[in-house]
């Protein structure tokens, strides 16, 4: 298990796959970069098909279990309260995280790579740190950190914070699930099965697009009020072809995105993309930005509407882990009132007795039922969601049972990782 001592005057060549992951590892430390848009950068799509493999794993690995690494990493230090540098500190949870969660990689593998990662990277002081840190893990493996109840390994690298909201609001049991949950790659078709008919998109943004097509069941105008990367779009359209749909997204970026892949499918061409930020009130003329076509294309009313607000994203924490990060829980307030604000001028463009669902990816109460509660009354009422949630299309008999248990007090759906095999989301159908 102990690496070898290094030779003298051989320099260590670093395997390319561990270089693109600390190049990721860096930039999602050092910017709002997000791991799944580097993954698919053309600089990993030029590796081999192993080497992509292994820059994932890696990378993911490392977001997913940061916490719990570096709760493990400073008793192993000389001086555990030092401040290192970033990159031997990264090279060390590279390390650190192959030698405890990657039994294939040899250790003077993941040990000597990592030393020659922080050598090249601006710290060649922290390398024979980072070497007798390696090595002293493989002899004596660091204690987790001290709790007032036992933890688990996943439940350690969460948030403290966050995992205090989700026993509260959820029940220990529970948020012991949600957080193992969180440290594996999401399950594919747990709750759907594959359609070829339709794109590519997890199962918990297919149940939001789903719930949505199936809740008005003939709409001539449909809304997508905040609408890239596109997917849940592309499902109303498929569902409905013979509606009107527009689409609208703030950003003119992931708009653009967006209109190259619907220009690709008949079925999703006719989408009409808007750029406007749906959080300003309809009277403003700021609130389009593309001119008086686009401003022409939100007016009237609309039978149909999704809202799927941005959100902080706890439910997707597996899938986005330097989510846990960055998010801080004085976070969720500013959310929702962002929130709030969607939910409010979707509502006004909402025809009689159309019907709108609201969605987020957050387990979070303040991001879901308190948005809801600003939106009812004058004219505005909360659907139970259960009949419609009972006649989606492409449900397994597990599905449905499972989806059941994902029923509100309120009537709401909201599904919780570990409860139901698919990302967390929330969505509740309003009606004018």
């Amino acid at each position: 298990m102990h690496a070898p001592a290094r030779p003298l005057g051989r320099p260590i060549t670093i395997a390319p796959a561990r270089e693109a992951a600390f190049t990721i590892l860096q930039r999602v430390m050092n910017s709002a970069a997000h791991s799944d848009d580097l993954l698919h950068a053309p600089a990993v799509d030029a590796l081999s098909a192993a080497d992509r493999n292994l820059t994932t794993a890696l990378v993911l690995g490392v977001l997913r279990w940061q916490i719990a690494l570096d709760a493990a990493i400073r008793p192993l230090l000389q001086r555990p309260e030092a401040d290192l540098h970033p990159a031997a500190l990264l090279a060390l949870r590279l390390g650190m995280f192959q030698l405890r969660h990657m039994d294939r990689i040899p250790a003077h593998a993941a040990i000597s790579e990592s030393v020659e990662l922080a050598r090249t990277h601006d710290a060649p002081h922290a390398a024979g740190m980072v070497n007798a840190v390696l090595r002293r893990m493989t002899r004596e493996p660091a204690a987790p950190r001290a709790t007032l109840a036992a933890e688990t390994p996943a439940e350690i690298a969460h948030p403290r914070w966050l995992l205090q909201r989700w026993r509260k609001h959820f029940g220990g049991k529970v948020a012991r699930a949600l957080a193992a949950y969180d440290q594996a790659e999401p399950p594919a078709h747990g709750l759907f099965a594959e359609d070829t008919a339709l794109p590519t998109i997890d199962d918990g943004s297919r149940l939001v697009a789903e719930l949505a097509a199936a809740a008005h069941p003939a709409p001539q105008r449909i809304l997508d009020a905040c609408a890239a990367p596109g997917g849940k779009t592309a499902v109303l359209a498929i569902r409905h072809p013979n509606a009107d749909i527009v689409a609208v997204d703030v950003s003119e970026k992931r708009l653009a995105r967006m209109r190259s892949r619907m220009d690709v499918e008949p079925s999703t061409a006719r989408v009409r993309t808007v750029l406007a930020d749906m959080s300003l009130h309809p009277n403003r003329t700021s609130d389009v930005v593309g001119g008086e076509a686009d401003r022409e294309a939100l007016a009237g009313s609309f039978d149909l509407i999704l809202c799927d607000a941005p959100c902080s994203g706890t439910g997707t924490l597996a899938r986005n882990p330097e989510i846990r990060h960055r998010l801080q829980e004085r976070d969720l307030s500013r959310q929702a009132e962002r929130q709030a604000a969607i939910l409010r001028n979707a509502l006004t463009r909402l025809a009689p007795g159309g019907r709108l669902v609201y969605s987020t990816c957050s387990l979070e109460p303040e991001e879901n039922e308190a948005v809801i509660q600003t939106a009812l009354g004058s004219g505005i009422r909360l659907l139970p969601a259960a009949d419609v949630l009972a006649n989606l299309p492409g449900l397994s008999d597990t599905a449905h049972a499972s989806l059941q248990d994902a029923l509100t007090a309120e009537g709401s759906v909201r599904t919780v990782p570990g409860q139901q095999p698919c990302d967390g989301f929330y969505a509740a159908i309003l009606e004018r």
